[in-house]
């Protein structure tokens, strides 16, 4: 996990370099808006890293930078392994920001390899490499200022939809590396997500800077302490009362898919779950399992 890590930070240093001249404190600041606080001498351990590993890091004053005129990065087995364990453990973390980083970061360093084999491998990033970045940073745009937009959507048959949404953020989905964008559809009441590869263009703006004005029910349940610890941790999730064994749980009811696969998980340590069609939902998995489970024992 440590080298992981560290192969991860050292990559983040040399995408600040190809962007910028920065000196160490700059550098260690840029590292701590991304909650990632390192030291003095770690610093010093990836700059000798990258420079180990023939990249051409040059200072002016006080300030470090790579300089790629007249450069070609030696591709060895070595590199190319260490880039695809990169990739691995980026595309795990499910953050879709830094993953732009990253793939912006492949692209330049695939500009100076001549191998157009391996300039290939590097920059194929399965899903992301496909998605329509320069609409994201637009939808990250609207997201922010909370905007209603009209979006011209594929439907899964392939036709076109115009579909009037206000927008709230964009997420990943929990069993994939989909990204999603989250608001409430006009008609609507609650939070729905629309899967980002099936959003074609914007087609206009219709009402800037617009607040939600929307009551989002909540889910109750209840699971024993040691499995909802264990589990993974939601934030929008809260603790409303304990007992020696259980915890209830409150969540906004957002994601209906979601929350289905969340609760399931949790059986058969959950003892609980407020009225509604999640409960009927998980009800009807398990009574289609305890009748598999009959069938299989009858014979």
């Amino acid at each position: 996990m440590n080298y992981a890590k560290s192969t991860y930070n050292t990559l983040f240093l040399a995408n600040l370099l190809l962007d910028n001249k920065l000196s160490k404190k700059e550098i260690l600041e840029k590292f701590n808006l991304l909650d990632n606080k390192i030291s003095l001498a770690t610093l010093n351990n990836y700059l000798k890293k990258l420079k180990d590993n023939k990249i051409n890091i040059k200072k002016e004053g006080l300030n470090f930078y790579i300089d790629c005129s007249n450069y070609h990065f030696e591709m060895t087995k070595e590199n190319i392994k260490a880039l695809n364990d990169i990739k691995k453990l980026i595309l795990s973390k499910k953050n879709y920001k830094i993953i732009r980083m990253v793939m912006r970061f492949f692209y330049k360093i695939s500009k100076m390899i001549t191998d157009e084999e391996l300039k290939y491998e590097l920059m194929d990033f399965g899903y992301y490499s496909e998605l329509n970045w320069d609409l994201i940073y637009k939808l990250e745009s609207h997201c922010k200022n909370k905007d209603i937009i009209l979006i011209d959507y594929i439907l899964p048959y392939g036709a076109n939809k115009p579909i009037e949404y206000h927008v709230d953020k964009i997420s990943h989905s929990k069993t994939s590396q989909r990204l999603y964008l989250e608001g409430i559809i006009a008609g609507t009441k609650n939070f729905s997500k629309l899967p980002i590869d099936r959003i074609y263009t914007i087609k206009k703006i219709i009402r800037k800077k617009t607040a939600f004005e929307v009551e989002v029910d909540i889910l109750t349940y209840k699971v024993l302490k040691n499995a909802w610890e264990k589990a993974q941790k939601d934030l929008k999730e809260k603790i409303t009362d304990s007992d020696e064994n259980y915890y209830t749980i409150e969540t906004p009811l957002t994601d209906e898919f979601y929350l289905t696969q969340r609760l399931f998980e949790f059986c058969p340590d959950l003892v609980y779950i407020s009225e509604g069609k999640i409960k009927d939902t998980i009800i009807e998995r398990l009574e289609i399992l305890k009748k598999t489970y009959d069938n299989e024992n009858k014979r």
